[in-house]
């Protein structure tokens, strides 16, 4: 069996998934190999085993293990070229950018919302509603869900009844695909994440449905504020400079 070091570090459950994830891409576990057990790991690292479940089920959200009642966790068998040209397309964003993005989102996305309320039609409605749908699957799934998250975000703006906020979502479409990827593969590995974002998703969909522009506006605001402070992206602050 691979030989794994302890690790020593404040944060555990992000350190044992890390060390877990390169052991898998860099070929330490080869693809359907079983992993070693909570306990055989917990014993490697030096760390409970609370923290190793949290990071096997943060790994399994990242599509890269698959856990089978009773047999154990084995590697994800994937194309080892398919998830280099993944994570290429997914770490392309900067700190700086993923920043600017989020706050281009909320501009744009907080009046979409808005308008939605106002003009939405059944077939929106029908379309937010199953894109959510979706959402839950790939929570109980154990997937990131960001084909569905973009689903969700461009029918809003679609549902403002302006073809030029989809247009434009379209234009950034690569972009915000990445960042989605990149957020929910980052958020999902603190347990209750899937579940906080899935329920902020609904609060927008459900002041939609309402016609309540003023809650889907801020619905859509908190849920990117949201998603910011948790990726620990926002702007620092700067004092005004005295005038004299």
């Amino acid at each position: 069996m691979p030989s794994l070091q302890p690790i020593r570090t404040t944060k555990t459950t992000e350190a044992v998934t890390e060390r877990l994830k390169e052991a898998i891409l860099g070929g330490v576990f080869a693809p359907g190999s079983r992993l070693p057990s909570v306990r055989e790991l917990s014993q490697q690292f030096s760390v409970g085993q609370a923290a190793v479940r949290e990071a096997l089920s943060a790994l399994k959200a990242m599509h890269l293990v698959t856990v089978k009642q009773g047999e154990g966790t084995f590697v994800t068998r994937f194309d080892a070229s398919a998830l280099a040209r993944q994570a290429t397309a997914t770490g392309v964003l900067t700190r700086q950018e993923m920043r600017h993005l989020l706050e281009l989102r909320r501009v744009v996305e907080g009046g979409a919302a808005r308008l939605a309320a106002g003009r939405r039609t059944t077939a929106d409605m029908e379309t937010l509603a199953g894109a959510l749908a979706e959402m839950e699957a790939d929570i109980a799934s154990g997937s990131l869900g960001e084909a569905a998250d973009w689903t969700f975000h461009r029918a809003v703006a679609a549902a403002s009844g302006n073809p030029l906020f989809p247009s434009l979502l379209d234009t950034i479409a690569e972009k915000v695909q990445a960042q989605l990827y990149e957020s929910r593969r980052r958020l999902f590995e603190r347990p209750g994440e899937a579940q906080t974002l899935l329920r902020q998703h609904q609060h927008i969909a459900q002041a939609i449905f309402a016609a309540d522009g003023d809650g889907a506006e801020a619905a859509m605001q908190t849920h990117l504020l949201y998603v910011e402070s948790r990726l620990h992206l926002e702007r620092p602050s700067t004092q005004p400079s005295e005038e004299v």
